[in-house]
């Protein structure tokens, strides 16, 4: 079948790498995603085991429609039954990139209205009921000018939700982003990773979970929409599980993180403890400015505040003593720093060996790799 991976804007790559290990066939990049052919087998491993993915669509209709009415009873006419009977529920999701479907919660209403019509028509009056938070057929409608897409969510839910993370924390880093991240870096998941402003524990976790080999889904306790469908194999996605779960293995790296914040540490602490990576990841709260250090190598990575929590006036000297910390302190180090203002990064005053552009969901963010040699004088002046 075909599938279609969504990702975050320059993570494409990555998640390419990822289906090919899964057993996906016939790579093509598309804008924020890949598409691949695979079986239920590869489907059902790419549940499980893809980092960087968001979702996985399976496309079954595709068709031109040149107005609005047109949409509709195209959509009316369409098999719906196959996929859906009237004791279920459904949502639809829509994207349109479009001088005609310009209005994407009209565009998902009157595909709403085309599905139930058609049940109506065929069933007796009776029709399948919507239900947005937890629907059996998740229904993704993709329009680009007049081009309409219909894919079924596999997942039913983002899926860089692994389960682990409270939902308190006020600006959490985006998990298929923070493993992204790992692996768009050099860390080796064998030296000891520090995260100085862990926040909620995000790039620990996923972390720990790369070091052990652990599918970030696998025990996740959340149910895939794709378990409710008439044709799920039970016994194929047992298999998947088992198969994966032989593929963990053990680690001895050590993953720390700090956190000035007393509520942030306790959430990285539910967050470790939840996701059972507790043996391999500790948490303290510490100030990074004032911490000493007694390691003489060892690597770095993190997402410090940006600016929407820190007042602008001091965010510059936020920055500079990110700087002037890791020349003090962890000389011999490699640090990795994702950061969407762009000007407080010049002042970590240290000049920067790579600079890769992501995004942080509407944010533009670099991510900067530093390394720090011991008595280094390779530094900018600002």
């Amino acid at each position: 079948m075909e599938i279609v991976a969504k990702t975050f804007a320059g993570l494409e790559e990555l998640l390419a790498v990822e289906i090919k290990e899964a057993g996906g066939k016939n790579l093509q990049s598309i804008k924020r995603g890949v598409k691949f052919e695979g079986d239920e087998e590869v489907l059902y491993r790419c549940l499980f085991s893809l980092r960087t993915v968001l979702r996985l669509l399976i496309p079954v209709f595709k068709f031109k429609a040149h107005t609005e009415k047109d949409l509709y009873f195209k959509v009316k006419k369409l098999p719906w039954e196959d996929f859906l009977d009237v004791n279920q529920t459904f949502a639809i999701d829509c994207i349109a990139h479009s001088k005609v479907f310009n209005h994407s919660k009209f565009v998902s209403l009157r595909v709403k209205d085309a599905i139930c019509d058609r049940f109506r028509a065929n069933s007796d009056d009776q029709r399948p009921s919507v239900n947005v938070k937890n629907p059996d057929l998740p229904i993704n409608v993709h329009i680009n000018n007049l081009d309409v897409i219909v894919s079924l969510d596999a997942g039913g839910f983002s899926l860089h939700q692994r389960g682990y993370r409270t939902k308190d924390h006020v600006a959490p880093l985006n998990e298929a982003l923070a493993a992204g991240m790992l692996l768009l870096s050099d860390w080796d998941k064998k030296t000891d990773l520090y995260d100085p402003m862990c926040g909620s524990g995000t790039l620990l976790v996923e972390a720990a979970m790369m070091a052990q080999n652990l599918a970030p889904r696998l025990f996740s306790g959340k149910q895939f929409a794709i378990q409710k469908w008439d044709n799920f194999d039970s016994m194929l996605w047992a298999k998947v599980k088992k198969s994966l779960k032989s593929q963990i293995e053990p680690t001895s790296v050590k993953i720390h993180g700090t956190d000035i914040s007393v509520k942030s540490v306790q959430m990285a602490k539910f967050s470790v403890k939840t996701a059972a990576v507790d043996d391999i990841v500790s948490v303290e709260q510490s100030d990074f400015f004032l911490k000493k250090n007694s390691s003489t190598q060892g690597f770095i990575i993190s997402n410090p505040p940006y600016g929407e929590r820190l007042q602008e006036e001091n965010i510059i000297q936020f920055y500079r003593e990110i700087g002037n910390t890791f020349k003090r302190e962890y000389a011999g180090f490699q640090a990795w720093i994702l950061s969407s203002n762009l000007k407080a990064l010049k002042f970590i005053g240290l000049k920067p060996s790579k600079k890769i552009f992501l995004k942080n969901g509407p944010l533009d963010c670099k991510f900067q790799k530093y390394e720090m040699y011991a008595g280094s004088k390779k530094v900018i002046k600002n």
